[in-house]
């Protein structure tokens, strides 16, 4: 018998090795994401405090269209990069989240990039 591996179980291992080596600070505080198989969620946390400083996601009120596809995800980047920079943040460190840096985590990325946050 094939047994299939947890994918999720996977990536949390994954997001443990990363977050072993990057940590927000109050200069650089670290953009997280989430994904979901029907949204995406971005957080600029402060490590050093423990707060989450802004946030964007496809949940809610705050967007209308489905969450879980490309266009979505780089409306969400473009989203916490124009709330971040209102904040005062301009530079942060880039947590994937234990997820390959593909698809709607990299147009998320490139979404925040084109809103003018630098990583």
């Amino acid at each position: 018998m094939v047994l299939r591996r947890d994918s999720n179980a996977r990536r949390k291992i994954r997001h443990a090795r990363v977050r072993a080596k990057i940590f927000g600070t109050s200069e650089r505080p670290r953009l997280c994401v989430f994904r979901s198989s029907k949204n995406i969620q971005a957080q600029i946390i402060d490590d050093t405090k423990g707060v989450t400083l802004v946030e964007a996601s496809t949940y809610g009120n705050q967007f209308s269209e489905y969450g879980g596809n490309k266009a979505a995800a780089r409306e969400v980047g473009k989203m916490i990069a124009k709330r971040a920079l209102e904040a005062g943040i301009t530079t942060v460190v880039f947590d994937r989240g234990g997820y390959l840096y593909h698809g709607r985590v990299k147009e998320l990325a490139e979404g925040a990039r084109e809103g003018g946050l630098k990583f």
